[in-house]
Order: structure tokens, then C-alpha cells, then sequence
């Protein structure tokens, strides 16, 4: 099998379980876990500076990660770095639809183990499918925007071609 197949694929499923990680630790302390959940409890608190810093590692961690597979999967030669971005986008694509369909849709629509301590009934099906269909289409901007930043930090490590 070709070498950049079986990179790609270990850079995926390494991506996943570190999603998985994200999703059920850190992540409980973003922005946004905070944000959707005071909307589902009907409250009025804002997140506060500790969840904004939480979500800020979270994207410095994404472009991170990006980076050192560009670094890891360009080792036999330099790559340039619209090959790169591509590689990026179609990685950030395939692991988006990850967490939509594995982590969104099955885990918290669908399985909801105990042990995540889900609010009853939340989050429903129908918030769940509006934030997948948000992920998936406007959400292309942020991913855009990771994928160029680790393109970039990966080609100043000296991923890109001379």
C-alpha cells in the first residue's frame, strides 16, 4: 500500500481518538460546551475568560496536530504547499465528518452513555442536526482557516518545498 495511504490513515485515526479525547474532557470547559450548555439549562450565564482561553488551546492544539502530519507525511521530500493545504482540508474534512456522524450524531443523539452525564433529553435530536449541518457548511470557513495556519506552520518548519 502506498506510504502516503497508510500515513493518512494513521494521521486519521489518531485525529479521531484524540476528537474523542477533546470532545469528553477538555472540551467540556470551551466556549461553546458552556455556550449550548446554558441555552439547553435556559440560562442566561456567558461563558466566561477561562472557556475562551479553553477553546483558543483547543484550535492552537488542531493546527498543531495539522502541522507535524504535514511534517510527518512530507519526510521523504518536500511538498509544495498548495499540495499541502489540499492534504489538510481533505484530513480536517474527513475528520469533520467524524465527529458529526460518530461523536454528534451516534454518541450524544444516539447512544448517550451514561457515563457522559447528559442532561435528560438534551441535546435533542433537532439541535444536534441543525449544529451538524452548521459544522458541515458554514463551518468550512474555520476549518478553511485551520488548515491554512497549519499549512503555513508546517511549510516555516520546513515542510514546503524549497
Amino acid at each position: 500500500m502506498n506510504t502516503l495511504v497508510i500515513k493518512t490513515l494513521i494521521a486519521f485515526a489518531a485525529g479521531a481518538v484524540l476528537m474523542l479525547a477533546l470532545s469528553f474532557t477538555v472540551y467540556r470547559q470551551s466556549y461553546y460546551f458552556k455556550k449550548a450548555e446554558a441555552e439547553m439549562q435556559e440560562t442566561e450565564g456567558k461563558p466566561g475568560l477561562l472557556s475562551r482561553l479553553v477553546t483558543l488551546a483547543i484550535l492552537i492544539v488542531m493546527i498543531l496536530f495539522f502541522a507535524l502530519v504535514d511534517l510527518w507525511v512530507s519526510s521523504p521530500g518536500p511538498q509544495s504547499f498548495a499540495i499541502l493545504l489540499g492534504y489538510n482540508l481533505l484530513l480536517v474534512g474527513a475528520l469533520s465528518v467524524f465527529d458529526a456522524l460518530f461523536i454528534d450524531f451516534f454518541i450524544l443523539v444516539v447512544w448517550r452513555p451514561a457515563f457522559l452525564g447528559l442532561l435528560e433529553g438534551q441535546p435533542t435530536r433537532e439541535a444536534m442536526m441543525r449544529h451538524i449541518k452548521k459544522q458541515l457548511t458554514t463551518g468550512w470557513i474555520v476549518k478553511f482557516l485551520i488548515a491554512l495556519l497549519a499549512t503555513a506552520l508546517a511549510c516555516v518548519l520546513g515542510a514546503g518545498a524549497s
